[in-house]
């Protein structure tokens, strides 16, 4: 849920989450440990979300990681430094890469109606560096976790 007195294109990291529709394994499945196989639809949403660093120049990934069904990613939104200008919105960055992936994914199936992703996204400021370090952790291990649930040790 956005935060109304929040300006989301203030500089600072931002820690988000994209699911897919209807929670649907689209970008790959779980390998033993702490890995994710992409399939072709995840390698798609992956060399998109690299771009970022070219199509924004106020837009750093810090980290990000792909699972089955859903993507995290640490974002750094910066100003503009040639105009000190406040840099690119958030939900910009969001709508924008979740188009991009959307279209590429429906030219390769032939589903112009596939609906790749839920309609919004979880977004949260990060307000410290222990809780930036807290997300990297997160991010980092997330496969790990789920695998853990799974067996029933976590």
């Amino acid at each position: 849920m956005r935060k109304s007195d929040h300006n989301y294109r203030n500089p600072g990291y931002y820690f988000i989450t994209l699911k897919t529709a209807g929670s649907r394994n689209l970008f790959g499945r779980y390998e033993s440990g702490n890995d994710v196989i992409l399939s072709r639809f995840g390698r798609i949403a992956l060399e998109c979300w690299q771009r970022n660093d070219e199509v924004y120049q106020t837009v750093s990934n810090d980290l990000y990681r792909f699972m089955p069904n859903h993507m995290h990613a640490l974002l750094l939104l910066e100003f503009a430094e040639s105009t000190r200008d406040a840099g690119v919105h958030l939900s910009k960055v969001v709508t924008s890469y979740k188009g991009v992936v959307t279209k590429e994914i429906r030219r390769l199936t032939g589903n112009p109606d596939m609906q790749v992703w839920q309609r919004n996204y979880y977004e949260r400021i990060v307000t410290s560096e222990r809780a930036l370090q807290n997300i990297r952790s997160y991010i980092l291990y997330n496969p790990l976790m789920i695998e853990l649930e799974g067996k029933g040790l976590r």
